[in-house]
């Protein structure tokens, strides 16, 4: 029978997991203690929630933000980075955790993100997307980039309008 301090803790992160614009399940195991206080650290700088919920109070949690993808991948020690910022946060921080301290035990097991379930070699594909400040900064370059050629081409024709009738200025004078 739940008591009512479960129920709580679930109803708390079905909250949590309603409002994350992504949701990343890791496995954990064989992280010790210094580092998993370092990653903690990371993940709190980068404002990535990151916590270890029960396998059963997780999927309710889930099933109550009506998330049940992920259930198969409850199995075993997992734990939870979610962002509600930026989506591509949580699985950059573990990328580059597990690069920088050569760690081959901690893994991805899958992902939520922006509504859509992504199996652990996409949530890995998902580090290598650029920041969103990254991507806008790309469109905008792409928007201006005909803009300034189509500017190029119209001085450029100015130029050459402006030669020809110098050159037949000298025509005549001569």
């Amino acid at each position: 029978m739940p008591t009512q301090e479960k129920i709580e803790l679930v109803e708390r992160y079905a909250d949590k997991f309603k409002g994350a614009k992504s949701i990343f399940l890791a496995d954990f195991k064989g992280i010790n203690v210094e580092q998993d206080t370092r990653l903690r650290r990371v993940f709190r700088e980068k404002n990535v929630q990151y916590f270890v919920l029960k396998n059963t109070l997780a999927k309710r949690s889930l099933h109550n933000a009506g998330i049940e993808e992920l259930d198969d991948l409850l199995k075993g020690v997992t734990s939870f980075a979610m962002s509600d910022d930026d989506p591509v946060a949580p699985i950059k921080v573990i990328k580059d955790f597990v690069k920088e301290h050569k760690l081959s035990t901690l893994s991805v097991k899958g992902c939520v993100f922006e509504g859509n379930y992504f199996g652990p070699d996409q949530a890995e594909a998902l580090a290598n997307l650029p920041t969103r400040e990254a991507l806008i900064g790309q469109f905008v370059g792409m928007l201006q980039s005909p803009m300034t050629n189509f500017l190029g081409v119209l001085q450029a024709t100015g130029r050459k309008l402006a030669g020809v009738l110098e050159a037949v200025k000298n025509q005549k004078t001569d």
